[in-house]
Formats: C-alpha cells, sequence, structure tokens
C-alpha cells in the first residue's frame, strides 16, 4: 500500500505530532513524514505534492481539495513565546520592521495587529536567511519558531504577537491546522488517537541534540502551546481569516 504523505513543520511545538505518529503501530508502515519549515509546507500541499498535513491558517484560502481534520492544531491562548518581534528600542521609535521568511501567518499577523489594534503604519521587508543578526537602527524583525530562543536574549525589546492578538480579540490564536485529502480522512481517527496519547507523554519526547533545556522544552509544549483545537480556536480563524481581508 502506498504511504500517505504528510508535511508538517520542523518545530520543536511539532515534536508531539511527529512522536505521536512514530509511536503509533496503527501508522508506521502507513505514513511517510516530510518536515520543513511552515511555507514550505503550504507550498507542498498547495501543490498537491503530500496528501495533508500541518497547514499555516494564512495559507487555508489558498488551499484546494483538503478539510480540516483532528482535534489538534498548533495554537496558543495568549503568549506563545516562538512568534515575537524583537527590537533594540521601544516600538514607537520603530519605523520598520523585517519580515520572517520562514512564515506567512505570522507576517499577516503583525500587519493586522499594526492596522488595527496598534494603529501604527510601517515599512515591512522581506527577508532570507541569516537576516536575524543585524539590524538598522529604528528597526525591528519578526521571528518565528525555534529561532527565537536563540536570539531573543540579543534585544532590549519583544512584543509577542499572539499575547498582543489575545488581549485585541480576547480569542486564542491558531497557528496551524492539519488538513488532508480523502487518504488521510481514512486514517484520522488513527491519527488523533496517536495525538492524545502524546499529549500525555510530552516529557518523555525531550532529547539532548534540542538547543533548549528540558524545563524550556516542558514549559514550552504544556504551558505556552495549546494544542486542541476547539469551538474558541476555530472562531479565531473566522476572524483572523476575515481581518487578512482588510489589511
Amino acid at each position: 500500500m502506498e504511504k500517505v504523505k504528510l508535511a508538517l513543520v520542523s518545530y520543536v511545538n511539532t515534536i508531539p505530532f511527529i512522536e505521536g505518529i512514530k509511536a503509533s503501530a496503527e501508522l508506521n508502515n502507513k505514513v511517510e513524514l516530510i518536515v520543513d519549515y511552515p511555507a514550505k509546507c503550504a507550498e507542498l500541499i498547495k501543490q498537491k505534492k503530500v496528501d495533508g498535513g500541518l497547514i499555516p491558517v494564512g495559507a487555508l484560502p489558498e488551499i484546494k481539495g483538503y478539510n480540516p481534520l483532528t482535534n489538534y492544531c498548533i495554537g496558543a491562548d495568549g503568549a506563545v513565546d516562538t512568534v515575537a518581534i524583537f527590537s533594540q528600542e521601544p516600538i514607537e521609535a520603530v519605523n520598520t520592521i523585517y519580515l520572517d521568511y520562514q512564515s506567512r501567518t505570522s507576517v499577516q499577523l503583525i500587519q493586522i495587529l499594526a492596522k488595527v489594534y496598534w494603529k501604527k503604519s510601517f515599512l515591512f521587508l522581506p527577508t532570507q536567511e541569516g537576516f536575524e543578526q543585524h539590524i538598522p537602527p529604528h528597526s525591528a524583525i519578526l521571528i518565528i519558531g525555534d529561532r527565537v530562543f536563540k536570539f531573543e536574549k540579543e534585544y532590549r525589546y519583544k512584543i509577542d504577537l499572539s499575547k498582543e492578538w489575545k488581549t485585541y480579540t480576547h480569542l486564542p490564536f491558531v497557528f496551524a491546522i492539519w488538513v488532508g485529502n480523502e487518504k488521510v480522512k481514512l486514517i484520522e481517527e488513527e491519527l488523533n488517537r496517536s495525538f492524545e496519547l502524546a499529549m500525555q507523554n510530552i516529557p518523555k519526547f525531550y532529547n539532548e541534540l534540542l538547543t533548549i533545556d528540558y524545563n524550556t522544552f516542558v514549559n514550552y509544549l504544556t504551558l505556552k502551546i495549546d494544542y486542541t483545537f476547539d469551538k474558541k480556536k476555530k472562531e479565531a480563524i473566522q476572524l483572523f481569516t476575515k481581518l487578512s481581508n482588510y489589511r
């Protein structure tokens, strides 16, 4: 039987999904995992090079032929720690923001917050690999994912975008959800079972090759990331999609 191809992000917060699938006797021989950064995963799904996967919510309007699946997502109900803008000056002194090339959803989120919540105009500039090393005066950078743990101590100011969204909307934020074609639909319940078991065993997934320590790992995945795809998160996606049209 041809394996079901699933694309998902190669960040710490997807470890429970990856380990859950690997540990499942039901899924072990049925699934092929392809890991990359969010924008690349979105492209794989858009181009139908995979059967499904963890798709950034910013790319959902462009996805055809896939349906939302599973009871799980990558979300946060308040500060998430790993999606933020950093600067050496307070936001009032910033006029340019360099946007992380690895993400589209977070780029949309910061543009929404700037327009409807902060009521401030910025020059938004694209980036490429290595952009985190230096920024000019009166500038900030948007960094997502595991690299935040590496670079956050180098900057004086940090604004957590998920926390800002929560303050503005009183809703959680959803960064990515599972979608799939009919092949993935056939194994949805098996995926749910594997993810449920994984959520109960998060501390066991830590290994010393990670760039963060054990306590940071456990606190981040159990206190910052909210994996349950519930009614409030679905409402948050609807609002995010609506606001994205008015950026």
